[in-house]
């Protein structure tokens, strides 16, 4: 399932905000609420529903229901609390089949498929079983909680909507809604989930209620997000500006086309033309040797650093390692850089390091850490990765 929506991916990167983003999936969803028709099911729900047997003993709690997390990156892979529950429903039921999770990342409009985490379940609402099955499963899933909450299974899994016969139910407004998207869902069950669902970190498979995670955040303005396995317990911040902007366009996993082959020529990779597995693999492994933000994308600065003759603007244009140094001190002295710093001041104290010029992107990571700790190491300094006003005396004095 593809959601609707008119906006590519890095549109959403660059409009997703806590507020907006719930005005985003009522539109994006095709939601139209009508009063009359908000508590019809899309199939007539059964008394006592079969559910799903949790694998580890619940707890008395569960979690908070999910909210709305729309698509901010490109992460074609099977992610595992998708996979477990996809498993378990096609073992449970004996219906239906695998409708598939992932998707190619610039076919239609916006879609957490393409993050891994929703699922198509092939049920057809005119088979008899089929229907069954479906009734069984979206009551249970929907049904509420000792504590009086809908959806204490949806809460549990980390399910954050789910569409099926022309109808649709979030976690974040719990209630039957028509829904008019491009696709009827009268053949499938569509299942999206929140980022601690789709990692399989929920009390469902955990025995523990999880906390919000809140997903991937992009490190650039108008990038996609990085790819990240670890759960992250906060909103994301504000972005850093680019700190060098390239004209080649992005390309994402699925794109084809003269410059996939130019990426793949770089990246000393199979010549295809097509953003395939081994070309995000690739790009990965590019990203992770240089300093950039892990994204799997053909994104902004990655192609700075691949192809250096393609940048048309960058803020450390013209400064020498000397001179990036002492201006360097002159401005952010008093500003402590660390691993996960971004923006301006990191591409100066890149270039006052005397890093390689495909390494200079503005990123604080592994390798610019590694540079930061031997240079202080050889100075007397406490050897850490953090830059001190002393590392900035260092760098603007050295020869």
């Amino acid at each position: 399932m593809l959601v609707h929506s008119r906006h590519n991916l890095l549109s959403v990167v660059l409009a997703v905000t806590a507020a907006a983003a719930l005005v985003a999936t009522l539109l994006v969803a095709g939601l139209t609420a009508s009063s009359s028709a908000a508590r019809a099911t899309p199939v007539p729900f059964p008394r006592q529903p079969r559910g799903l047997a949790a694998p580890v003993a619940q707890p008395s709690g569960a979690e908070q229901p999910s909210g709305y997390f729309g698509q901010v990156s490109c992460n074609p892979k099977l992610m595992p609390g998708v996979r477990m529950l996809r498993d378990l429903a096609l073992r449970t039921y004996g219906r239906g089949h695998d409708g598939g999770v992932t998707r190619s990342c610039v076919s239609g409009g916006t879609s957490e498929h393409k993050e891994g985490r929703a699922w198509d379940w092939m049920l057809n609402v005119n088979q008899r079983r089929d229907r069954r099955a479906a009734a069984d499963f979206l009551a249970w899933l929907t049904a509420p909680g000792r504590d009086g909450l809908p959806g204490l299974q949806a809460r549990r899994l980390g399910v954050m909507y789910v569409i099926y016969n022309k109808r649709i139910w979030a976690s974040y407004r719990p209630q039957w809604l028509p829904y008019d998207g491009y696709s009827p869902h009268t053949d499938h069950i569509h299942l999206s989930f929140g980022w601690a669902g789709a990692r399989g970190r929920t009390s469902f498979w955990t025995g523990r209620v999880a906390g919000t995670d809140y997903g991937p955040c992009s490190v650039f303005r108008g990038q996609p997000a990085a790819i990240s396995r670890r759960a992250n317990p906060r909103p994301c911040g504000e972005p850093a500006a680019l700190v060098k902007r390239s004209f080649r366009p992005t390309r994402l996993f699925g794109g084809t086309g003269r410059v996939v082959r130019v990426a793949q020529r770089r990246l000393g990779t199979r010549l295809t033309g097509t953003f395939d597995n081994r070309t995000w693999r690739s790009v990965k492994r590019y990203q992770r040797a240089h300093d950039l933000p892990v994204t799997g994308a053909l994104d902004k600065p990655t192609w700075a650093s691949l192809d250096p003759r393609s940048v048309r603007r960058s803020a450390i244009e013209g400064f020498s390692p000397r001179r990036a140094a002492r201006y360097g001190a002159g401005r952010w002295a008093d500003l402590r850089l660390h691993r996960g710093s971004a923006g301006r001041p990191v591409a100066f104290l890149q270039t006052a390091l005397r890093m390689r010029r495909t390494d200079r992107n503005g990123l604080f990571g592994r390798r610019t850490a590694a540079t930061v700790r031997a240079l202080k190491a050889g100075h007397g300094l406490v050897r850490n990765a953090v830059v001190t006003p002393a590392v900035w005396r260092v760098l603007a004095t050295r020869r």
